[in-house]
């Protein structure tokens, strides 16, 4: 089978390849799904670079170390082992680690059935942004009338932020460079849009302005560097700055003074470890609530273009280019 791999961490570049792996076996308990789809997610992106959470797995093929990449897909069951229910055909989701490959095997308990007219284009986005945007709103608690500020904020997870945070009544002001990304934010409901254009103080006094007499209670940063140093300065007293991405090389400055004397907090968000803390109650519900919000447009996982997985290369560089307004999704 087909499988984008790398050989050693560094850019994705110049490390990823396409090559040939053997057809993985279906051990009782597991299905073998034949994916047609898959994201690349900035998580992809780390990963590949030896930036991310989770450490690579190279494994010797043909005389050759090397790692599988990607980190959920969609497609259909080709096979299940002894003991499965699932039903050959049957349209499912997955995260594991090796989507941008032909086959995977999983234990059944990790697939999730894809709702009957949803596309395995928006399905392969199931298991990371949306869960991303539910558990990020869960954990912060916000009330009706709080403010919200996010940076990234045309990215997949703020686009489902700005609408499940509306549904709880609460506003979003947004971070964004030019023209054309406030009039997307606008129209997706973000209730403010702020430029970065200008001095950092006036950015600030902007922000502030439009959150009014309540302050921002939280900003949500993926990113770090100039616009996460901004969130930070625009909180209220007693804050919660939430780092759930970043940019390599872009560090968020600490200013002591609004730690120790503003009680602003800086906490840090990461979804394979918020995931495990769900009880199977919880989980179920939150998929359920996906799925059907998928399925519904409720929240919307659009996407901007298709690559086969021999494209990985002009795949990844139509990710990192600026001004996307959907997913990359690899294909084949």
């Amino acid at each position: 089978m087909r499988a984008v791999v790398f050989d050693r961490h560094g850019d994705p570049a110049e490390r990823l390849f396409l090559t040939e792996l053997p057809l993985p076996d279906t051990p009782p308990g597991t299905v073998r799904l034949r994916l047609r789809a898959r994201p690349v997610n900035p998580s992809d992106v780390l990963f590949v670079q030896g930036d991310y959470g989770r450490p690579a797995s190279f494994t010797r093929v043909s005389g050759s170390a090397v790692s599988p990449v990607g980190f959920e897909g969609a497609g259909i069951v080709d096979q299940a082992g002894p003991g499965v229910l699932l039903e050959q055909g049957t349209r499912a989701a997955v995260a594991v680690t090796g989507t941008w490959q032909e086959y995977v095997t999983v234990p059944q308990d990790a697939v999730i059935p894809v709702p009957a007219g949803l596309p395995l284009d928006i399905a392969c986005q199931f298991t990371v942004n949306p869960f991303t945007a539910h558990l990020l709103l869960a954990d912060l608690g916000t009330e009706p009338g709080d403010t919200l500020l996010l940076t990234a904020s045309t990215s997949s997870v703020s686009q489902m932020l700005i609408r499940l945070a509306l549904d709880r009544g609460v506003r979003c002001v947004c971070l964004a460079r030019d023209a054309q990304q406030a009039s997307r934010l606008r129209n997706l409901g973000a209730e403010h849009v702020v430029s970065t254009d200008g001095p950092d103080d006036v950015v600030v006094h902007r922000v502030r302005d439009a959150a009014g007499t309540g302050g921002v209670a939280a900003a949500l940063d993926a990113v770090g560097g100039r616009q996460g140093a901004l969130a930070l300065r625009c909180l209220r007293d007693g804050g919660r700055h939430i780092v759930y991405g970043f940019r390599p090389g872009h560090p968020l400055p600490l200013p002591p003074f609004d730690l120790v004397f503003r009680g602003v907090s800086v906490e840090g968000f990461w979804l394979p470890q918020h995931m495990e803390r769900l009880s199977p109650p919880a989980l179920r519900e939150v998929t359920s609530t996906i799925a059907r919000q998928l399925a519904d447009h409720t929240l919307a996982a659009p996407v901007e273009t298709h690559y086969d997985l021999a494209d990985i290369h002009h795949a990844i560089a139509h990710h990192l280019r600026p001004g996307r307004s959907g997913k990359i999704v690899l294909t084949g």
